[in-house]
């Protein structure tokens, strides 16, 4: 083999021994593998392969397996051996259902992620759905479902959480510890703001990873707020509604400010808008169902005569006006 890699072989050595690479499918393998180690350690780092070439040498001198040859551009052997090497071992792991894991917490866990502008969901191994906000992600153990149905999560997210009496759900999120046994709830927590919890099915149990003194349960129609520290948690009912518009494009307002609503939109629908202050304190009422933000900014300037919409481009929306009489 070294001598073949090192083009050391008479003709008739040669072809014996690429007859023997169409037969034995380990022994491809091991040239393959001992290739990358001489392209690795050679002087000459740049040698050229023409593999069509090879493979019609391959093919005249036997008649047991016919090869057949793909325009393809010249590469280095190094680069050719990598990949058959590569795609040999991923296709051996994938046959035997088996993934290796290391002791490292990145190459032992699964990340689920979202883009910047939508939110996307998915069905964890255990049954569990989970729908996560734009820029958020959610780490899993490869083992999840199994032995733990621990989870991490950085943003926000929706969980319909399957019921387990015995395998408890647990999600980390910042200095937050949440743990269901089966249930539905919405949980926000980005680096530079409160967690924030709201429940809409069973009972969750809040807590600080930081005391373990601070830990509330909290009940269907309820919400919990924990300072980004993990020092403090206040509860009360749920007075925004509004809190998964995000997913479900329903929003209900019943006398509310529009910076408050604002805010609703630019978290649902990622986007930024730039305001006037003093039209801030406008009251908004009413429901908006199944509607883009372009509908939504065109029906408040119709409601708001005083309300312009200056500037409307792409995910930034500038609103001017004076403020609200009544």
């Amino acid at each position: 083999m070294a001598k073949y890699l090192a083009d050391e072989l008479n003709a008739k050595e040669r072809a014996d021994f690429e007859n023997q690479l169409v037969d034995d499918e380990q022994l491809k393998l091991e040239l393959e593998a001992q290739s990358l180690i001489y392209d690795l350690t050679s002087e000459n780092g740049s040698v050229m392969f023409n593999t069509e070439a090879a493979w019609n040498k391959v093919n005249r001198r036997t008649t047991k397996t016919r090869v057949v040859p793909m325009e393809r551009p010249r590469y280095s052997f190094l680069k050719i051996a990598a990949a058959l090497l590569v795609i040999a071992v991923a296709g051996f792991l994938v046959m035997n259902n088996k993934v290796e894991i290391d002791s490292s917490e990145e190459s032992s866990s699964l990340e689920f992620t979202s883009s910047a502008n939508s939110f996307k969901e998915y069905n964890l191994p255990d049954g569990s759905v989970v729908k996560l906000n734009a820029k958020s992600s959610l780490k899993i153990s490869s083992d999840f479902g199994d032995s733990n149905r621990t989870v991490t999560l950085v943003g926000e997210a929706n969980f319909d959480v399957v019921k387990n009496e015995n395998l408890p759900f647990i999600i980390l999120a910042g200095n937050s510890k949440v743990k269901v046994l089966g249930t539905s709830f919405n949980l926000t927590s980005y680096s530079d703001s409160d967690i924030e919890l709201n429940v809409t099915e069973g009972n969750v149990e809040f807590s600080s990873v930081k005391n373990n003194g601070i830990i509330e349960q909290v009940a269907k129609g309820e919400m919990a707020k924990m300072d980004k520290e993990g020092q403090s948690i206040t509860k009360d009912l749920i007075k925004n509604v509004n809190f998964s518009g995000w997913w479900t494009r329903k929003f209900e307002f019943e006398n509310t400010t529009l910076a408050e609503v604002i805010k609703n939109l630019e978290d649902a629908y990622w986007v930024e808008i730039e305001y006037n202050k003093e039209i801030g304190n406008c009251p908004i009422t009413g429901t908006y169902e199944n509607k883009s933000i372009k509908e939504i900014v065109d029906l408040i300037d119709i409601t708001f005569p005083n309300i312009e919409v200056k500037s409307f481009k792409e995910n930034r929306i500038i609103l001017d006006g004076k403020k609200c009489t009544n």
